[in-house]
């Protein structure tokens, strides 16, 4: 297998020098280009990029230690290793030339296996220092999908959890309403002794509660205002059902006829924040009113859930977990929102979410 090209740039203004470099490094695998000064030299580098540059001190229009500056100024070719040449074996030349960067130096005239082994040389330590560099990429790469791993099991340990919560709120609805009701009402249809008309009214009654309740669930699982007349009138409903299970005015600016459409993610998203915000409302903040603002604009959707109550320190974990706010917003999160929660204790709460909407949608 033949190797690589090693693409070498000559950077000289004497063409003598030059072709002479030309014929030393005249080698089936390496590729030799010229530059007749050090502006030339910058274009054609940002053009090949090439392996390495020969590049002259003593040189018009910009002397080689203005090119070192500029090459390793330029992210695309900062890299490249650079050897500076020279006619003087002087030694402020040589700090001066490691100064603006250069990799090594070669004085004139030129010896040939100098020249071969300083190449040789740089060539190795380019590789190393790629090396290094891929190592390093490498390992904040692993580190980036170390902490997205984690992020990932939280939130599905988070998703788990918001599906227990689920089914937990769900059995002891079904246990403590729905079963009492139907338990009532077969001991009323079981009551024999009594007048069939007054029966048959309480049996209504029951029925027309276990009818109420079970409509409630339904509707807490999934509103089909939601889907049918999108957002507002779903938000609107919510918090008709709201206040009367709670006693808690909510306030909003919230028009349940408007008839604009969002994405549906972003309309879910919305109502289910919405209703979790609520729920924490109704069970920690000791309140009898909260405050719902919904502003939409052709690229943004606001939504933001105010109360004035108990408040709580955001910085405790216990906190977050139990009230589902980093639930929420991993949610806000996952539909491409971004969430903000303020809160202290005593200084009540306010939950906000926006998301970047499509005008043309």
């Amino acid at each position: 297998m033949s190797e690589q090209p090693y693409t070498i740039l000559i950077v000289d203004d004497d063409a003598i020098t030059r072709n002479a470099l030309a014929g030393l490094l005249a080698k089936p695998n390496y590729q030799i280009e010229m530059a007749v000064d050090g502006v030339q030299g910058i274009e054609i580098a940002k053009q090949i990029n090439p392996d390495v540059i020969l590049l002259d001190v003593m040189m018009p229009r910009m002397n080689g230690y203005e090119v070192c500056k500029r090459i390793r100024s330029d992210p695309a070719i900062g890299e490249v290793p650079i050897i500076m040449i020279t006619a003087l074996d002087d030694r402020d030349v040589k700090l001066n030339s490691l100064m603006v960067g250069a990799d090594d130096f070669l004085s004139k005239p030129f010896d040939s296996l100098e020249l071969e082994f300083r190449l040789n040389t740089l060539r190795r330590v380019d590789r190393y220092r790629h090396l290094l560099n891929e190592r390093e990429k490498l390992q904040s790469t692993l580190a980036e999908l170390s902490i997205t791993n984690q992020q990932l099991q939280t939130l599905s340990r988070q998703i788990l959890d918001a599906q227990e919560e689920e089914r937990r709120y769900v059995a002891v609805e079904l246990h403590d309403e729905i079963g009492q009701l139907i338990t009532g009402l077969k001991l009323i249809l079981e009551r024999q002794d009594e007048d069939t008309s007054g029966l048959l009214v309480e049996a209504r009654m029951v029925a027309n509660e276990l009818l109420q309740r079970v409509r409630e669930m339904s509707l807490n699982l999934r509103p089909a205002a939601l889907d049918d007349f999108g957002l507002p009138a779903a938000l609107d409903d919510l918090f008709k059902r709201f206040t009367n299970r709670t006693r808690i005015a909510v306030q909003h600016n919230i028009n349940p006829l408007a008839e604009y459409r969002f994405n549906k993610n972003i309309e879910t998203t919305v109502f289910r924040i919405v209703q979790e915000a609520l729920t924490n409302i109704s069970r920690h903040a000791g309140v009898s009113e909260a405050i719902v603002i919904l502003i939409t604009k052709p690229d943004l959707l606001l939504i933001s859930i105010a109360d004035a109550g108990k408040g709580f320190d955001i910085q405790s974990k216990d906190t977050l977990a139990s009230s589902g706010l980093s639930g929420m917003k991993e949610r806000v999160k996952l539909a491409g929102g971004r969430f903000v929660l303020q809160s202290a204790p005593g200084k009540g709460t306010l939950v906000l979410a926006e998301f970047d909407l499509d005008p043309t949608e």
